[in-house]
């Protein structure tokens, strides 16, 4: 079959790619485009009528995870250039390349073009997730808990589950929302507020949290360290069980922090913008049901605006349209999604109060029956809808470990799906935590995904990064390590580990540097302070830069990024990252680099804090205009935004040049609000077409997707 690629290609024309030799020449980028095309699209995509074989991008938490910087090297550039992901990062790094009427004027102000709800009222939101055992004496059990952040160390669960498995009251309960003022449970029993203090001992107050049952309601709350009460009522003034005892309440931090993002599929980077086929896509935290809450919604027609907009949007329709929207299975889905390359089947984990996890690859349904809202969901493959959705139970020996698991899946892309792999990491919080890595087959083929091997991990598991060049899975653990482990086949080599933050830490995923066998880890603390840490994929001779005081309330630093030179080699490399400043104060911090691409030591003297008080920031996220020869870095923050809004919101998205080296943030930094913050940031290209050039997040309160002009880009 012939294929036509010179749509594809019509901006490389007379260019090598920045940073290699001039050996690179457009016929051998082209050469190579057109083999990567061909042997996706015969395996994928079918070609329409003229032969043209459409070529789809991905944007998703994995291509943020791991990079391809330009070398001038012959032999790491035809390594990288073998993986299946270089081609997808070229393009999303080279917009200019593919958007047709990308943008050569003055820009406007930052605004959202539309806002679309994912939950029902009471939202559970895009928050932190935290997941508790108890024992009370004869009480004893678990839970999970969704919350929003109200500052200060305090965060609102806003739903949520207790499971009592020992005493009088075993059984499953729902958290009942209210708070975070003192509010009277509906019996008259009780005063609550379901306020958390993560940070401290008790992390409960004396009102504590509410769970209600058929004829029931539970109140658990602290009075001491150590010291705790459980009570339940059948009616007002009505007691059965009254405990007060010496007991254990613990809480902790679900891995992934909240930090989720959406996935945007562009179906063709050969033809202009689709209204149909591109789409957006995000996992909620929300236990599923048929008819009504979704944990999977996708959206269409993207490219659109809510109300008035000169010039009219390029998709006619007022905000975006539902695809798809799913109950998948019954748990929730914290944790962000990776899309199949021809954008037709999505990969995630469920998570279910129960403890246990399961690993989906979903096929999207084609009928238009496929869910219709957020709120009015479908089980794929019933009602009309031709969605398959296949699951595996993610536990080493079949069922009889329970294992937890908040954290994303990285989908391996091949030459062909057909062969396609992913892994996972599930985790016991229990004692000192625990967790297991899976290699899991059968992603994105159609086949039933199946366990290839599992390996236990002695501390809580991040989210699994996968790098071709080296051939390993590295993660992070809460006991402070990088960690990776060997995958050269049917079975894995041993962990191999380096103690980089010692002593209890957040588990973030890693990012790796392809290019230059480089990786990089965030932790929120060593003891002393938050730290950035650079070392070689061999875990040889890491570099640790201070960024902020250690902190046990929050978990970032999280997903730092770099300028465009970096990714170039063309002018200064720089990293950027929103540190933790004074613990709670999120920071603004950039570090450098030697001429051996050596992270510096420390951070660089100038920083910036992000807001004016206590407040969890976003990932940072950079993307480069070329039609404006601009480098931009996206950030937002839970609360008490620097920049002034619009509303007076205290969550912000803010929008930072940094074209010329660090930027300037004031008061008067382009920012949209951001109800709760923003969940991470993904970019969509530098188009001209209206509504086209965009970024995309959830709002962490509300839990609403938006779609925003990229301020100062456009």
């Amino acid at each position: 079959m012939r294929i036509r690629v010179a749509g594809i290609v019509f901006g490389l024309t007379a260019q090598v790619l920045v940073g290699q030799t001039a050996a690179h020449t457009f016929s051998e980028v082209s050469a190579q485009v057109t083999a990567q095309v061909s042997t996706h699209a015969s395996a994928d995509v079918p070609a329409d009528i003229s032969g043209h074989i459409p070529l789809g991008i991905v944007s998703d938490w994995t291509h943020r995870h791991v990079l391809y910087a330009d070398s001038k090297d012959d032999f790491i550039m035809a390594r990288i250039q073998r993986d299946p992901r270089w081609l997808q990062n070229w393009y999303l790094r080279h917009p200019e390349t593919w958007w047709p009427g990308r943008h050569r004027g003055p820009f406007d102000r930052g605004r959202r073009d539309w806002s679309v709800p994912l939950e029902a009222t009471p939202a559970a939101g895009f928050g932190p997730l935290y997941e508790f055992t108890f024992g009370i004496a004869p009480e004893a059990g678990y839970g999970s808990l969704n919350a929003t952040d109200q500052g200060g160390g305090e965060f609102l669960a806003t739903a949520g589950a207790l499971t009592v498995t020992a005493g009088s009251d075993i059984g499953t309960y729902p958290l009942y929302p209210g708070g975070p003022g003192v509010t009277l449970s509906p019996f008259g029993s009780f005063d609550y507020d379901d306020v958390l203090y993560p940070s401290t001992d008790p992390p409960l107050d004396m009102d504590g949290l509410l769970f209600t049952g058929p004829g029931l309601e539970i109140n658990i709350w602290g009075n001491s360290p150590g010291n705790f009460s459980f009570y339940d009522s059948s009616g007002g003034g009505s007691y059965g069980t009254q405990l007060t005892e010496n007991g254990t309440f613990t809480l902790s931090a679900a891995p992934g922090g909240g930090q989720t993002s959406p996935a945007k599929f562009t179906f063709d980077v050969n033809s202009a913008p689709s209204c149909t086929s591109d789409f957006v896509v995000i996992g909620i935290p929300a236990n599923p049901a048929s008819g009504g809450q979704a944990n999977i919604v996708g959206f269409n027609n993207l490219y659109s605006t809510q109300g008035a907009s000169l010039p009219p949007p390029f998709c006619g329709t007022s905000g975006p349209t539902v695809r798809f929207a799913y109950a998948s299975g019954s748990g929730q889905v914290p944790a962000p999604l990776v899309i199949s390359r021809d954008g037709t089947k999505i990969a995630y984990i469920e998570n279910l109060p129960s403890g246990s996890s399961y690993f989906h690859a979903l096929t999207i349904g084609t009928t238009s029956n496929e869910g219709t809202s957020a709120t009015a969901a479908v089980v794929p493959g019933s009602g009309g809808s031709n969605a398959v959705d296949q699951r595996v139970l993610l536990s080493p020996d079949g069922g009889t470990t329970t294992q937890s698991s908040t954290n994303a899946v990285f989908v391996v892309y091949t030459s062909a799906d057909a062969d396609d792999v992913a892994y996972a990491t599930t985790y016991n919080t229990a004692g000192s935590g625990s967790g297991y890595l899976y290699k899991i087959s059968n992603v994105f083929n159609g086949g039933a995904p199946a366990i290839v091997w599992s390996t236990a991990i002695g501390a809580v598991p991040s989210t699994p990064v996968f790098d071709s060049g080296s051939s390993k899975v590295f993660f992070t653990d809460s006991a402070g390590n990088i960690d990776y482990v060997v995958d050269n086949g049917a079975s894995p080599s041993s962990i191999f580990s380096v103690s980089v933050a010692a002593g209890t830490t957040s588990e973030n995923p890693v990012i790796v540097d392809s290019s230059n066998q480089m990786v990089y880890a965030t932790f929120n603390s060593n003891g002393t302070n938050a730290l950035v840490v650079q070392v070689p994929t061999s875990l040889a001779s890491p570099i640790s830069v201070a960024v902020g005081t250690a902190t046990n309330v929050y978990g970032g630093p999280y997903e730092p990024d770099f300028n465009n030179a970096w990714y170039t080699g063309s002018g200064t490399p720089v990293m950027y990252v929103a540190g933790t400043g004074t613990g709670t104060l999120p920071t603004l911090y950039s570090i450098g680099f030697n001429g051996s691409g050596v992270l510096n030591s420390s951070a660089d003297a100038t920083t910036a804090a992000l807001a004016t008080g206590t407040a969890d920031s976003s990932p940072v996220t950079d993307f480069y205009n070329a039609a404006l020869s601009k480098d931009y870095l996206f950030v937002g923050v839970t609360g008490n935004c620097l920049a002034t809004l619009e509303g007076g919101t205290a969550g912000c998205v803010v929008s930072l040049d940094i074209t010329g080296g660090f930027p300037t943030v004031t008061a008067s930094s382009t920012a949209l609000a951001a109800p709760g913050g923003p969940s991470g940031i993904i970019v969509d290209n530098d188009s001209t077409l209206a509504g086209t050039s965009s970024i995309y997040y959830a709002t962490k309160t509300g839990a609403n997707l938006v779609k925003a002009t990229q301020a100062g880009l456009n």
